[in-house]
């Protein structure tokens, strides 16, 4: 998994570059790009987790997905996309305390809040006539505006905030978007941080990863 993270941010880097040096967009300026910038508003379901080290496969925690973006053409098929999003991630892993005769079901859950700054591009792929998907991909910044453990054993709970985490994340997003009608596309997109989620000088190794599907409108 480790492995395939780091080939994915990689790759990632490694198609910017070409794009940025390609002919098309060198010569984009020759584009009358000015009436053609759009904008738009977006909002889903998160289900996210943590991806490293001893982070557990069956955690995926719900949460929502809010914000807005640009679209901004740089060459012909092929858009700047910058957006600014709100985001919840963490996980939530459920155990049975063993020393509860009733084998109650119990919750540890890491309740982290983000306001994310996606810096992607976005291009269309003609799979025939009537399916053109757009695919987005590139970088984010997260800056952490709430961090909660929250453990409930038995009939007792108790959420603790926590000053650990980091305050900004970095990552990867890929994913696309597709036409559904009128102005509205379905999304799917899913993103993975580069960095540790603790700061310490010696973190334990876990990342971000979530998914989002939901709705987008363009303006």
């Amino acid at each position: 998994m480790v492995l395939f993270m780091k080939f994915c941010k990689n790759l990632v880097w490694i198609v910017i570059l070409l794009f940025c040096f390609s002919p098309e967009v060198i010569n984009a300026s020759e584009l009358d790009t000015k009436s053609e910038i759009k904008f738009g508003i977006a909002g889903g379901v998160v289900m996210s987790q943590l991806w490293g080290i001893q982070a557990s496969s069956d955690s995926w925690k719900p949460g929502v997905w809010l914000g807005g973006f640009c679209l901004m053409p740089i060459a012909e098929n092929f858009l700047f996309r910058p957006e600014i999003n709100f985001n919840m991630r963490g996980y939530r892993h459920l155990y049975e305390n063993e020393s509860d005769p009733n084998g109650a079901e119990n919750k540890a859950i890491l309740d982290l809040h983000y306001i994310d700054f996606p810096m992607l591009f976005q291009f269309s792929i003609e799979v025939n006539e009537t399916l053109t998907p757009d695919v987005v991909f590139g970088p984010y910044l997260g800056l952490n505006t709430a961090a909660y453990s929250k453990n409930k054993i038995g009939d007792s709970a108790v959420t603790e905030e926590l000053e650990s985490i980091r305050k900004f994340d970095l990552g990867v997003i890929a994913g696309g978007r597709l036409h559904y009608a009128g102005n509205f596309y379905l999304n799917l997109r899913g993103g993975a941080g580069i960095i540790p989620i603790i700061n310490k000088k010696n973190p334990p190794k876990k990342y971000n990863l979530w998914i989002i599907a939901g709705v987008q409108y363009c303006f």
